[in-house]
């Protein structure tokens, strides 16, 4: 039985789990199957008996200055909903499980739903290293379709202001009235305002913005999607914000990809004052009448 309802959770070691540990401990977690979509598991199947979340699901939207405002995060009561509906209890163990094989639309799903479990004040909860890919491997049971979950009896706590960042937050930072640094997690080529996306109104970065893309904090082996180690994670930080020591906000197009460096830097590099910008510049570019910069 991959999901479990039980008063006798475990707490996870870290906010990464292997497939090992989760099958030593499977009847004391409550495994997710968490990722874009449900085809997204077509070539590794989903984690037998564990029901699924897609993305979708766990955000929102707003209406904008110029346009609707999507890919934000839900309030308290609708995520409470979701949560409920998928079996989950407020002392369960969280493991979610994105399929393994990719990063954008998989570990990135992943990493945002982890960051609003824990924006929303629930802190047992790990993301398993390789997916479904690597718990497959490890002997796990699969399937061809998702499991179907009870009604739990989730509640959502108290925000955690300090892992949320908005817009007027943001423009304290630019205005000077702010101290934090701002990191892109996009791809150098929308930094370097080669290319962007549609739903970003203009080229280039935030003022002051520094480069991390979010693919740095994982490495594929044989197909398959694995976190970086700590230590490895701490480097990364060092090399590429050599003098950061205080606040980070970390951004990309929508704080969706965004969410994977944060969990990266914050949760395995163990950073303190790392926020996630949850709009990111869809709504910083759609919501006012703001610019982006390039080549500063």
């Amino acid at each position: 039985m991959a999901v479990a309802q039980t008063t006798d959770a475990v707490a996870v070691p870290g906010p990464v789990v292997d497939a090992e540990w989760v099958l030593d401990h499977e009847k004391a977690t409550t495994l997710i199957n968490v990722s874009r979509r449900p085809s997204n598991y077509d070539a590794t199947g989903f984690i037998d008996d564990a029901p699924f979340v897609g993305l979708s699901e766990f955000m929102t939207e707003r209406p904008g200055m110029k346009g609707t405002i999507q890919y934000l995060a839900p309030s308290p009561e609708r995520f409470e909903t979701v949560m409920q509906g998928l079996g989950v209890d407020d002392d369960d163990a969280i493991v979610i499980a994105p399929a393994g094989d990719r990063v954008y639309g998989d570990a990135t799903v992943a990493t945002r739903f982890y960051w609003q479990l824990k924006y929303l004040g629930h802190d047992n909860v790990a993301i398993l290293d390789g997916g479904v890919a690597a718990w497959d491997a490890a002997g796990g049971a699969v399937a061809d379709s998702p499991g179907s979950s009870a009604n739990g009896r989730y509640t959502a706590g108290a925000a955690r202001d300090a892992l949320f960042s908005a817009t007027e937050d943001v423009q304290a930072v630019i205005d000077g009235g702010r101290s934090a640094q701002l990191v892109d997690n996009r791809p150098l080529v929308q930094f370097t305002g080669q290319m962007s996306k549609d739903y970003v109104d203009g080229n280039g970065h935030l003022p002051g913005a520094r480069p991390v893309p979010f693919t740095l904090f994982v490495e594929v082996r044989d197909g398959v999607v694995y976190w970086r180690s700590p230590k490895s994670a701490q480097s990364i930080v060092s090399a590429m914000l050599p003098d950061v020591d205080g606040p980070i906000i970390n951004y990309c197009n929508s704080g969706h990809v965004s969410s994977l460096a944060w969990f990266g830097m914050s949760e395995i590099a163990d950073l303190p004052n790392v926020s996630l910008y949850d709009g990111s510049l869809h709504e910083w570019t759609l919501d006012g009448d703001r610019s982006l910069v390039i080549g500063e």
